[in-house]
């Protein structure tokens, strides 16, 4: 795709118009901020800031996950016999080879236990989709709680029988996370209410998912692990693009509901198996970026070209879902990858954007922000409307300092439970206004710190990546998750299990590519 872009007209005209620009008075001022800056104590702070040794390294939170290695390698040493002989292992073993001696399904299983759930990861949604679509509804409820206790038994299992103790993956943004999950337990305490299954449920919908990040982090062994979820999930997103854009094509039947009557040049807006187009939105920005990451990082030109089509259909599917909230998320997340990784993609972002601006549908979703009707709608039903109705009951409460209570109000627990008579139940749309419905402005804080926490380490893993083939990946990540965390102000994405676990799961590929195999592992097992 490189190469394709390179050798077209249009590409040559803007190097062209570049490479005159860039003689001109103009380009050489901007060569000369840009010699100055780099040669400035400020960027010099900034580039040691962000390549520094990671502080986890030093740190007693580091020495005493260590200890718990060992502790673990210890008990495991008289157990080891006992598993290895035991009628567990045995059929663990025979079912293993059994699935790696598969001619369909022999790849998957070709790294062991680790490959196949990093696998059932990646296809989270599609796997959860299943089976709410076969109503087995009590696996359904159950089968992702499942899935992160096999995960840690796994993890367990790894450090017990190793050959030595495991290095420890301590990493500051388990700092971070660890501190909002506290912080919603003490949260919890002061704001019980006479529903306590309620505010139960509800801090575990909010807080249940971030566990992936623990999981994944100690789950991965090496590149060859990250590059197998990696590519997982781009295969999987790549499917649903695909599906996406021929529900476009034949213009899918969809809810009244979903347009308003003014926007005429709206036909249809793509959902492929999500609930609604906003969620498949949500899903391609968080993707988008990765296919575009791994273009760059791959060196065969067969898969260059495979990965930029990946990423272009996922742009594309991303355009034909019509949420607005989804393409600012889309555009900010370019931004940031084109300023890490390529800045001459700004030039083709340009030519994109300028190219959407001509489609019917594309003027009809932007130009009705300036309407009088959607300005009607909005104070009607709209967005505006579900926020100012949350903040009204947290002022009605005397709520801002501690919120309303976990499952109170704002979303899904909310909704299924209407415990309050008073309240007019609605989802906010904004996980932001959620949280400090929910949480008040303590919860809101923890929430920020731990997110700001967790983007000061994407960029630092991005700096810290080094090599040609690792940063365009880290870039894609942080990218996507930048993304998800833009959408946010307008969707409560994170209401959808599948986006939450795979948000941090992303955030976990992202740390460790960063921060976690920089060095090699004193022992890796299978």
């Amino acid at each position: 795709m490189n190469e394709l872009l390179t050798s077209s007209l249009l590409w040559r005209f803007f190097a062209a118009f570049a490479a005159l620009l860039s003689r001109s008075p103009i380009g050489r001022f901007f060569r000369y901020l840009g010699a100055l800056w780099r040669g400035s104590a400020t960027y010099r702070f900034f580039a040691h800031l962000f390549c520094a040794e990671p502080v986890a390294d030093r740190s007693a939170y580091r020495r005493l996950l260590d200890r718990c290695n060992a502790a673990l390698y210890r008990l495991g040493r008289p157990l080891l016999p006992l598993l290895q002989d035991s009628a567990v292992r045995r059929v663990y073993g025979r079912f293993l080879h059994a699935l790696r001696e598969s001619f369909l399904i022999g790849r998957l299983f070709s790294g062991g236990m680790t490959s196949f759930l990093l696998l059932i990861i990646a296809a989270y949604a599609p796997i959860d989709y299943l089976l709410r679509a076969l109503h087995i509804a009590s696996l359904a409820s159950l089968w992702d709680e499942a899935l992160m206790v096999l995960c840690l038994l796994w993890i367990v299992y790894q450090r017990m029988t190793s050959k030595e103790p495991l290095r420890s993956r301590a990493n500051a943004v388990d700092v971070w996370l660890s501190g909002y999950l506290l912080a919603g337990v003490i949260l919890l305490l002061f704001t019980v209410t006479n529903y306590l299954s309620v505010n139960i449920t509800g801090y575990r919908a909010s807080m249940e998912y971030i566990l992936m990040f623990f999981l994944v982090t100690r789950l991965l062994r090496d590149d060859g692990d990250m590059l197998l979820l990696y590519r997982a999930m781009i295969l999987i997103a790549f499917v649903f693009a695909l599906h996406g854009i021929w529900q476009f094509v034949v213009g899918v039947e969809i809810p009244d509901t979903w347009t308003d009557q003014a926007e005429t040049a709206v036909r249809t807006r793509v959902f492929s198996i999500f609930k609604n187009p906003n969620i498949m939105g949500g899903y391609m920005v968080l993707f988008a970026p990765m296919a575009i990451g791994m273009a760059y990082a791959s060196e065969r030109p067969a898969e260059k070209v495979f990965y930029w089509i990946c990423g272009l259909c996922m742009c594309l599917a991303c355009l034909f879902t019509m949420s607005r909230g989804a393409w600012l998320a889309l555009a900010v997340a370019a931004v940031l990858f084109a300023l890490i990784v390529d800045r001459r993609l700004f030039g083709l972002m340009l030519v994109a954007g300028i190219a959407a601006c001509f489609l019917p549908f594309v003027r009809s979703r932007i130009g009705y922000l300036f309407t009088p009707q959607f300005a009607e709608s909005n104070e009607r039903g709209g967005r505006a409307k579900r926020w100012q109705t949350a903040l009204g009951y947290v002022d009605e409460y005397h709520a801002w300092t501690c919120g309303l209570g976990y499952g109170m109000y704002g979303g899904a627990v909310a909704v299924q439970n209407k415990v309050n008579p008073m309240f007019d139940y609605m989802y906010v749309d904004n996980y932001y206004v959620k949280i400090l419905a929910e949480n008040g402005i303590a919860g809101l804080t923890a929430f920020l710190s731990a997110i700001a926490g967790l983007l000061w380490g994407g960029l630092r893993a991005c700096g810290l990546a080094g090599s040609k083939e690792r940063k365009p990946l880290c870039a894609g990540m942080l990218a996507g998750l930048v993304g998800i965390l833009i959408h946010s102000l307008f969707e409560s994405l994170w209401e959808e299990p599948y986006m939450m676990a795979l948000f941090f799961s992303v955030a976990a590929m992202l740390i460790f590519a960063g921060f976690l195999n920089r060095k090699p592992a004193a022992n890796q097992t299978p």
